[in-house]
This record gives C-alpha cells, sequence and structure tokens, in this order.
C-alpha cells in the first residue's frame, strides 16, 4: 500500500503521507489499522499529504470508509483532519468531510502545508520534516505503513 504513517507527541499527531495508485480495499484496510491504533491517542490531530496519490474509491464507496468512523463513535481516535490533496481527489475529499462530519470529525482540505498546519495547530517545519522521511520510507521499505512515536 502506497501509505506510510507516524504518530507523533506522544499519540496527539500523526501524519501521513500517500503516493502513487490506492485502491478502495488498501483505503478501507489502512482505515481499520488507523481508527484501531493503539499508539494514537482519542481526538489526535491528523495531518495527510495525499497530493501525490490517485485513489480507487468511487464517490459511492466514501460512505464505506465514513461508516468505519461510525463503528468507533465513543472511541473515535480523530479529532481534526486537514487533508492535502491534488485536483483529481478534490471532489471525493469533499464528499468523505460531509460523511465523516457525522461522526464528529473536523475535516478541512487544504492546498497549503503551511495553512493545514496552522488549523491543526502543528509546526509547520516539524510536520515538513515527517513528510520527507515518510516520502523516502515509501521509495525504501514494501511495508504498508510505518508507525513512529516520539
Amino acid at each position: 500500500m502506497p501509505n506510510n504513517y507516524a504518530v507523533l507527541n506522544e499519540g496527539s499527531v500523526v501524519v501521513e503521507f500517500w503516493t502513487g495508485p490506492v485502491t478502495h480495499e488498501e483505503l478501507l484496510a489502512h482505515e481499520r489499522r488507523h481508527l484501531s491504533d493503539p499508539l494514537i491517542k482519542a481526538g489526535a490531530s491528523v495531518l495527510i499529504d495525499a497530493e501525490r496519490a490517485q485513489f480507487g474509491t468511487t464517490v459511492e464507496e466514501i460512505k464505506d470508509i465514513a461508516d468505519l468512523y461510525g463503528q468507533v463513535i465513543g472511541k473515535l481516535k480523530v479529532g481534526r483532519m486537514a487533508l492535502l490533496v491534488n485536483k483529481e481527489t478534490y471532489e471525493r475529499a469533499l464528499v468523505f468531510l460531509k460523511e465523516v462530519e457525522w461522526y464528529g470529525v473536523k475535516v478541512i482540505v487544504f492546498n497549503s502545508l503551511d495553512i493545514a498546519c496552522t488549523w491543526l495547530g502543528l509546526d509547520v517545519n516539524v510536520a515538513r520534516n515527517q513528510l520527507q522521511t515518510l516520502q523516502a520510507q515509501s521509495g525504501q521499505t514494501d511495508s504498508a505503513f510505518v508507525r513512529r512515536s516520539t
């Protein structure tokens, strides 16, 4: 799967990097792992850089992903999510935003890392360095994802 993520600040921040083609099944598998990851604290802020990814999930299938958030109500790990997406993914990101709002997740779609970090309250230099590390790892590892807690 073309996704790496890191858990930072004792579980209160997650930084994700996505690249290449992503099937709907891969996205569902990632969300299941992400929503049950014991390293992530409830209410975590999530920064997702998906500008280099091409998602195979259709608008109709986005509800499947949002439904996973509904299954973990009461123990939801995600509080705020900033999505950096490309123009091909933008419309689907807006649909996802509306679907997960029902479950208490605040999502905003951005095209600027600086603004996304400001909205999440993250240091942009820390986020940029972590994204660079994840990008480098995505080319060096076959693992589905990389978790790190600092």
